[in-house]
């Protein structure tokens, strides 16, 4: 196997594990509070849409400027609005 479809399995693993502990906090009750949250400045825009409530929007622009999978976007994204408290 070579190193891109490593790297890419190796995502897709991790997003499906980042959603497996969204679905668990979800069913516990429980949230979870990121203590400091550095926003990457390239995601200025993601934040933007997110902060607008177009969650669309803000997916597509992390995939246009991360050149990752939709799962990947989607986790990403999910994570930032978390971390912004949004």
């Amino acid at each position: 196997m070579n190193l891109d479809l490593q790297t890419q399995a190796l995502r897709e693993r991790v997003s499906k594990l980042e959603a497996l502990v969204r679905f668990l906090y979800k069913h516990l009750g429980v949230t979870y509070i990121q203590g400091d949250f550095d926003l990457d400045p390239a995601d200025k825009e993601v934040a933007e849409w997110l902060k607008q409530r177009n969650e669309l929007k803000a997916i597509a622009a992390y995939r246009s400027i991360h050149n990752v999978s939709l799962p990947e976007a989607k986790a990403a994204v999910d994570e930032i609005r978390m971390g912004l408290g949004l």
